[in-house]
Order: C-alpha cells, then structure tokens, then sequence
C-alpha cells in the first residue's frame, strides 16, 4: 500500500465541540442506531471505549462498557452527568416579543370605560387548533404534564399573606405597595398542569392565557373582588415560562405558550359625535332617544377589532410554529 497525503480536505458536517454547547439540540439530530446512551454525549468530547467480548447481548445491557472522558485541549474537564444534562427536559418555546411588548393590558370596570375586547375561549382554541393542525400536529384537549411548578391556592399561605399586608399598611405608602407587589404573585409548588391542547403522548402541549388565568397566578383576590379589574398576559406569559422551564424531570417536552391580545377598538370620534347629534335632535322632536344606531355602530367597531384580535393571535401562534421547525418538531 503506497501512503498517499491528502491534497482536499472537506470540512466535516458533524457539529463541533462549541457549537454542541451553544446549542445542544444539535444532538438530537443523530442516527437512530447510535442509541440513548451515546447520543447525548457526542460533541461534548465524551468518548465511549467498548472493552469485552465485542457487541454481543451483554454489551447491550451495559455489561464490559467503559466510559472514559476525553476532552479536547485547553476544555476544563466534564463528566458524563454534565453531558447528559445538555439537552433540556422541558422547551418552553420563546414568546413573540412584539406581543409581549404591546399586547396582551387593559382593565374594565369602574371608570375604565374604553375596555379591550377579549376573545372568548372557543374562538381562541379553534384559532390555535387550526394553525398547529395545517403545521402536522394532531391535538387532543387537556392535556396534563406533571412536574412542572404551578401556582397553589392554599387558604393558609393566603392568610399569611393577608396578615403582612395588614400590618405593611400600618407603616408607609412604600412599604405596602412593596409588599404588596411582592406578594400578589402567588406561590408556586411542584404539581400537575393542564394545558389547553396537547399531543397523545404529551411531547408538545400549548396553552391559552386568559384573565381567568391573571387571577390564579396573580392571586388577585386576596381581599376580594375590586370595582375595576386590570390585566397583564405578557406579564403571565413571561412568569409561565420561567416557572415552566424550571422542570428537570420526566418526559420530554416542548411548550408553547399564548395569551389574549386585549386588543382596543379604534373607533372614529366624529362618527360616536354624529350620531349622539342625531339621538339628541330625535330626543328633542319625539322625547326619547333611539339607541339602535348606536348600538349597531358599537357592534361593527368590536366586530372589526375581533378580526385584529384574532390576527395578532395568529402572528403568535405561527411563531411557535417556526420554532418547532427549528427544534426539528415538525416539518
């Protein structure tokens, strides 16, 4: 055999060692056949040494394997745990930052008299259940996943809450809205969570936040119920996704979480003038105002803020559907 040197070199398409860290999902991507075991700990530098009788059955249960860490120059040593722990158990897939930034606020009630129009739960689902349907995801209805840190609603630490309320109002102004900011948020325990939509064997699962769902994880109800009510989704969504990501344990899963927009009417000034010009002159002539212009006008106005509501919902959702794309999800 005559030894030849190498004139072209192509560079290899496998992922480097600092890629693997940047993004350890790269790992995921690999041929079936090399296995659970070996699969997570390409690319951090581990390598796999069989000694034995060759691969036989016994090799197979883990019998006559050596692990040995061998990591590339200048790396700090790592250990098989680390590798294994590279890949999350739990994906919360990123929020649509336009969204977080400028929807998803309002109130009503008291003297919030210009209130969003909120999208009711049936035409959110359908919303939802349609885009992740057109992407390939077959969806079924509450769908649980354990292990997740979920707000709990115990009698006892609501008491404890109200009685440093109390007794933070009997100092300063400052020192009662620290403490109420502080503990308006309520307390997060280790438990199940139903989602909204989910896959039949739980490996993506998404959830729609609504002002029902303000009111748990914000423990919003310590001294009962207010004249007027205000929300903040992003805000829900963002601490959903916190509290989410924390899960270490169990089956894999990917997570998308939605919220409503709150979306506000634009309607035109001049015309609500028109036609309160109209209704006092019909007042004056006949002695009783007719409200059917004005109602019809009200509900076009939230007929069309809907139609934006139901599309800023969309630009959600079809984010999340770009992520399960990257992530490798889906198609």
């Amino acid at each position: 055999m005559t030894i030849k040197p190498v004139r072209t070199y192509t560079t290899p398409a496998y992922p480097t060692y600092q890629e693997s860290k940047q993004d350890a999902h790269l790992l995921e991507r690999l041929p079936r056949r090399w296995g659970k075991t070996l699969a997570p700990l390409l690319g951090t530098g581990i390598l796999i040494q069989i000694v034995g009788t060759g691969c036989n059955s016994n090799d197979a249960q883990g019998k006559g394997v050596k692990i040995t860490a061998v990591e590339p120059l200048g790396q700090k040593p790592k250990n098989v745990a680390d590798a294994v722990r590279a890949i999350p158990v739990t994906r919360v897939a990123p929020i649509l930052e336009d969204a977080l930034a400028n929807d998803g606020k309002g109130s009503f009630g008291c003297m919030a008299v210009s209130a969003p129009v909120f999208l009711s739960e049936n035409e959110a689902m359908d919303l939802i259940r349609a885009e992740l349907e057109k992407a390939g995801l077959a969806l079924q209805p509450g769908v649980s996943v354990d292990g997740l840190q979920v707000p709990t609603t115990s009698e006892k630490i609501r008491e404890e809450k109200k009685k440093k309320i109390e007794n933070a109002m009997k100092k300063s102004r400052d020192v009662y809205k620290e403490t109420w900011d502080k503990l308006h948020i309520a307390n997060l325990v280790e438990g199940s969570y139903t989602f909204d939509l989910g896959t039949e064997d739980k490996s993506v699962v998404v959830k729609f936040f609504r002002t029902e769902d303000y009111d748990q994880w914000r423990d919003n109800h310590l001294f009962g119920k207010w004249s007027v009510e205000s929300f903040n989704l992003s805000w829900l969504a963002s601490h959903a996704s916190d509290a989410f990501k924390a899960r270490t344990n169990g089956n894999p899963v990917v997570i998308g979480l939605f919220f409503d927009p709150l979306t506000y009417p634009k309607s035109s000034k001049e015309k609500w003038q028109e036609i309160r010009k109209r209704m006092a002159e019909q007042k004056e002539r006949e002695g009783r105002e007719n409200w059917t212009e004005y109602m019809a006008y009200e509900k076009q106005v939230e007929a069309a803020t809907k139609v934006i509501a139901h599309e800023k919902l969309r630009r959600q959702v079809l984010h999340f559907v770009e992520y399960l794309k990257k992530e490798g999800v889906v198609q």
